[in-house]
Parts: C-alpha cells; sequence; structure tokens
C-alpha cells in the first residue's frame, strides 16, 4: 500500500516491513517485556522464520503473554491498544490491536500528511473524505476505518462517518447499530452529536450510514454534507467520511469538504477514472491530497 502525493507523486511508503519493526521499537519492546539477550535472539530468529511481529513472535514462543504484549505496546505507543480477540471492533481494523502492522502504519502515514496540511484560511483541515476508485470490496471502508483509529489514537477527537447509505459498513466494523446514522441526520435534521454513537477506541465516534432511503443521492447534493458537517469544528478535531466508490453521486457528497484522498487499486484502477474523479473533485471547491495504492 503507497501513498502517492497527486502533486510531486513521491511514494510515502510504510516505515516498517511486514513482519518486521524498527530496532529501536524491537528493543524498546524488549526491555518492556525484559527479555535476555538469548530470548531476543530466538524471538528476532523466529520472526525471520515466520513474518510474525515481535511480540506475536514473544507470545508464539512463550516468553510473554498476550496481555504483556499489549501493555507493553500502550506503554511504547501512548495510547490503548485493545486486546486481541475484544468483538468490539472487527479484527480488519488492525490499528485497533496492532499499531505496528504495516496497514497501521500506513494509516499513521495518512494521519500525518492530513494534520499537517491546512485550508486557505490557514486552520487546520477537519473534514476529509476517502473515496475508492473501482472498489467493489472493502479496501477503502477498511483503510478508513483504519484512518480514523490512527487519529483517535494521535489525541484528535475524530468522528468517522459512514457514506455508504444504502451499502452500510462501518457499523459492522465497529460492531454497533445502524438504526439512525447519515441518512436520519440529512433527511430529518437533527444534532450530530445526538446520532453519533460511541466506539471501543476512545476519542473515536461513529456516525453510521443510516437506514436506506429512497432519495439517497438527492441527500448530498448542494453541499449538504460539508455544511452539516462544519459546524463540528468546536466538537471533533477531525471528521473522517468514508464516501466509498467513487459514483457520481459519492463525488457530490464529497464537494465542500476540506479535501479528499482517492483510493484505487494496483493494475486494476482505470488511470482515466481516478483523474476524472480528481478533476471533479478539485473543480467543487474539495482539493485532493493524493492517492493511495493498494495491491
Amino acid at each position: 500500500m503507497r501513498l502517492r502525493s497527486s502533486e510531486t507523486a513521491n511514494v510515502v511508503r510504510p516505515a516498517v516491513a511486514p513482519g518486521a519493526e524498527a530496532p529501536s521499537q524491537r528493543q524498546l519492546l524488549g526491555k518492556l517485556l525484559s527479555l535476555s539477550p538469548e530470548a531476543h535472539r530466538q524471538i528476532e530468529h523466529r520472526q525471520a522464520e515466520t513474518g510474525l511481529l515481535f511480540g506475536e513472535a514473544a507470545v508464539q514462543l512463550g516468553f510473554a503473554t498476550e496481555e504483556q504484549v499489549r501493555r507493553a505496546i500502550e506503554l511504547q505507543q501512548g495510547f490503548t491498544v485493545l486486546a486481541e480477540g475484544d468483538e468490539r471492533v472487527d479484527p480488519l481494523v488492525v490499528a485497533a490491536f496492532a499499531p505496528d502492522d504495516p496497514i497501521a502504519v500506513t494509516a499513521r502515514d495518512i494521519r500525518a500528511i492530513v494534520t499537517r496540511d491546512v485550508r486557505p484560511d490557514g486552520s487546520p483541515l477537519q473534514g476529509i473524505a476517502m473515496i475508492g476508485i473501482d472498489d467493489e470490496t472493502l479496501h477503502t471502508t477498511v483503510l478508513t476505518a483504519n484512518l480514523a483509529v490512527a487519529c483517535a489514537q494521535a489525541g484528535y477527537s475524530t468522528l468517522l462517518v459512514d457514506g455508504g447509505i444504502g451499502a452500510p459498513r462501518q457499523h459492522g466494523l465497529f460492531r454497533l447499530p445502524n438504526r439512525t446514522g447519515l441518512s436520519t441526520l440529512l433527511s430529518s435534521g437533527g444534532r450530530v452529536e445526538a446520532i453519533a454513537q460511541t466506539t471501543a477506541i476512545p476519542g473515536l465516534s461513529l456516525l453510521s450510514a443510516g437506514p436506506s432511503v429512497p432519495n439517497a443521492s438527492e441527500l448530498f447534493d448542494r453541499q449538504r454534507l460539508a455544511n452539516t458537517l462544519d459546524p463540528l469544528r468546536d466538537h471533533y478535531g477531525l471528521v473522517i467520511f468514508d464516501a466509498g466508490p467513487a459514483s457520481a453521486t459519492q463525488l457530490e457528497a464529497c464537494f465542500g469538504l476540506d479535501a479528499a484522498i482517492i483510493v484505487a487499486r494496483r493494475n486494476r484502477s482505470d488511470a482515466r477514472a481516478l483523474r476524472n474523479a480528481a478533476a471533479v473533485l478539485q473543480e467543487h471547491a474539495t482539493p485532493v491530497l493524493g492517492s493511495i495504492l493498494i495491491d
């Protein structure tokens, strides 16, 4: 998975390769687990054989328990990590369980780009759309969920918004109901804070897609979503919008948001479709920060 800037075509790669952490991270985790040099050697050997993360290999070899590794990672990273098997969050949201997993690292790379950019008036970006090209699976949804978790872990009060009215998915990843949500808000009004749900991740709330409605395409016209979210600047540091596949309706839903990131499939997505989506967004006051290539 790579993040490619639309302007510079520079590639930002995950900081660690699959199955390995940076040496300093391994050393710190080993110190927190009080591992001997021989234990370190055996764990690194097992990593080389299996591609496991350091903590996973330590558990497999019996040098630590899963709970000890989880607590050590929390101390190392400075935020709460859910225990493996916690059923409140789907395992696909790997940033909640394993911060050194390559997908979690990539989510933090995206977070760094989102949080260092600013609006034309100099204020921080708040409303960020993630939109997929030819995305018929969960790729964009899963990456967006991991990005939202990474933002909350960094201390940003984060609202994740599922734009998939008619095909809702984010509530399933966070094991929450979908009785009310975005469709309710846009069709009937109300306060986001009253409809958004608390997730198992501290600092992360979810506005699910809500029930299907017959006029879903009309709910996103005239920058209605951006106008609805704009007053939330006093309540949330970041609002991450899972726009789903880049249909005309979903592109329109992004109009007026602070920025967008386009998710494309390597060797599968149509490059012209990607360029067209970027052009449409930019024509409607939604700058494109970059595109992500996923396998």
